[in-house]
C-alpha cells in the first residue's frame, strides 16, 4: 500500500505531505486542492507505466497545466512511501521534467537499511550496488517503467507494480458508462467509459460476487448482461425482477446511482492495488452509503475517496475517522495542505459527543482552514529543496 506521499510544484500544489490508511477520506472546501491530490496519484501510476503523453491526451491537458502557478520552480517532485505485504517499506522519488516528459532524477531507498537500491541521474542508472549504466536511449515518464524485468531486482519490481497499479477514477461519468465499448481492458476506464467491455469479460466466482454485491444495494436487480454486437461493440443490460417477472434494461436506461455502484464494485473487484473516486457520494441515495461505506472499508485495495457529505464521516467509527478523514486546505499563500481532521484539537473534542459526520458539519470550513494555515504551516524557507532544477 502507499503508506505516504510529498508532491511540490504540481498545480495547486507547491510542497504538500500527506499519510494514508488503506481506507482514506479526503474533506476540504471546493477548490482547496482534493482533485488535484488524486491527479497526483494518477500521475505517479502513469509516469510508472511510461505512458504520461497518453494520460495528457486523454485528459485533454498539456504538459504546462501541471505546472503550480504559485511556484517558479519547474520540476514535478514526488515521493512515495511503499509498503509491501511482506511489511517491508521503500521511498520511490523522482523529479518528473515536463519539457522531455521524462524523470531527470529517480531513487528507490530501502527504508530498512536506508540503501539505495535503484538510481538515475544526469544520463546513467545503477541498480543496487553494481556499477553505473549509461542511458542510451529515450524514454517517458519513470525510467524504472522502461527497464526489463531480468536486471531489477524482486523489490524494485515490487515498487514498480505497486505504484502502477494506482486507478484513478475521478473522472467517473454515468454518460459514459451508459456508451458501447469494444477494447478488452484491465479496468473500466477513468470515466467508466470501459464498463461495458469490463463486465463482458468477468467470468465465474468475479461475476457471481459482483451481482451478488449489487443485491445488497438493489434487491430487485437479479443480474446482469452483456451482448456482443457488430465489430465487437458490447452493450450493458441490467436484468430486474419484480413478481417473478425478469425485466431487461439497456444501460442508457438505468439510473446514474446504479450505474455509479455498478461501476464501484466492478473496479474493488478487480487486481488494482490502490483505487481513487471523486465525491463518492454523487447520484447515491442516502439510504445505501451505509453499504458503500462498509463495502470500501472492506475492499481489497487501498482507496482513497474524496467527499463533501457528512453521511460518509458518519459511518465511519471514532477510531478509523481519526485516522482515515484527512482535512485539505489551502495555505495562507495559496498553496493545497492536508491535516488530520480529527487531530485537530477542537475537533478532535467534538467526538466526546458527536458521530464524525455531526463534528464535520458543525465546523466551518472555512475558519478551520484559517486555524490550520496558522497552526501547521512553518515560515517558508527560501532555499530551493535539492533536486528541483534537475
Amino acid at each position: 500500500m502507499i503508506v505516504s506521499l510529498t508532491i511540490r510544484n504540481f498545480k495547486s500544489i507547491t510542497d504538500l505531505n500527506i499519510n494514508f490508511e488503506k481506507f482514506t477520506c479526503l474533506v476540504g472546501l471546493n477548490g482547496a486542492g482534493k482533485s488535484s491530490l488524486l491527479q497526483a496519484l494518477d500521475l505517479a501510476s502513469h509516469l510508472m507505466k511510461g505512458d504520461v503523453e497518453a494520460w495528457l491526451q486523454r485528459r485533454n491537458w498539456d504538459a504546462q497545466d501541471l505546472h503550480s502557478k504559485l511556484t517558479t520552480v519547474s520540476n514535478i517532485i514526488i515521493f512515495l512511501t511503499i509498503q509491501l505485504e511482506t511489511g517491508e517499506k521503500f521511498k520511490w522519488k523522482a523529479a518528473f521534467n515536463r519539457h522531455s516528459l521524462s524523470c531527470t532524477r529517480e531513487e528507490v531507498i530501502d527504508l530498512q537499511s536506508e540503501e539505495t537500491i535503484f538510481n538515475s541521474a544526469k544520463g546513467r542508472y545503477s541498480v543496487g550496488g553494481a556499477e553505473s549504466s549509461r542511458i542510451d536511449f529515450n524514454f517517458e515518464g519513470s525510467l524504472l517503467s522502461h527497464l526489463k524485468k531480468e536486471i531489477l531486482t524482486d523489490s524494485l519490481l515490487a515498487v514498480r507494480e505497486e505504484i502502477s497499479s494506482i486507478r484513478s477514477f475521478e473522472l467517473l461519468s454515468p454518460h459514459l458508462m451508459r456508451s458501447t465499448s469494444r477494447d478488452s481492458c484491465a479496468d473500466i476506464g477513468s470515466g467508466g467509459e470501459k464498463l461495458a467491455s469490463f463486465l463482458h469479460s468477468m467470468k465465474g466466482t468475479s461475476r457471481d460476487t459482483l451481482v451478488s454485491l449489487l443485491k445488497r444495494f438493489y434487491p430487485a436487480v437479479v443480474d446482469f448482461k452483456t451482448i456482443q454486437k457488430k465489430a465487437g461493440w458490447k452493450q450493458l443490460f441490467v436484468i430486474e425482477k419484480f413478481n417473478d417477472r425478469h425485466i431487461e434494461i439497456e444501460a442508457k436506461h438505468i439510473n446514474d446511482g446504479l450505474l455509479r455502484i455498478l461501476a464501484i464494485l466492478a473496479q474493488t473487484s478487480s487486481g488494482q492495488t490502490m483505487v481513487l473516486f471523486d465525491e463518492i457520494e454523487n447520484g447515491i441515495n442516502p439510504e445505501i452509503v451505509e453499504i458503500l461505506v462498509s463495502l470500501l472499508q472492506d475492499a481489497p485495495q487501498q482507496v482513497i475517496v474524496t467527499t463533501h457529505s457528512p453521511l460518509i464521516l458518519n459511518y465511519l467509527t471514532d477510531e478509523v475517522a481519526q485516522k482515515a478523514v484527512q482535512f485539505i486546505y489551502r495555505s495562507s499563500t495559496g498553496g493545497t495542505k492536508a491535516a488530520p481532521l480529527f487531530s485537530i484539537d477542537r475537533i478532535k473534542e467534538k467526538l466526546n459527543y458527536m458521530g464524525p459526520g455531526e463534528a464535520f458539519v458543525d465546523t466551518s470550513l472555512t475558519q478551520l482552514a484559517a486555524e490550520c494555515a496558522e497552526l501547521y504551516e512553518k515560515p517558508k524557507e527560501q532555499i530551493e529543496k535539492k533536486g528541483e532544477r534537475g
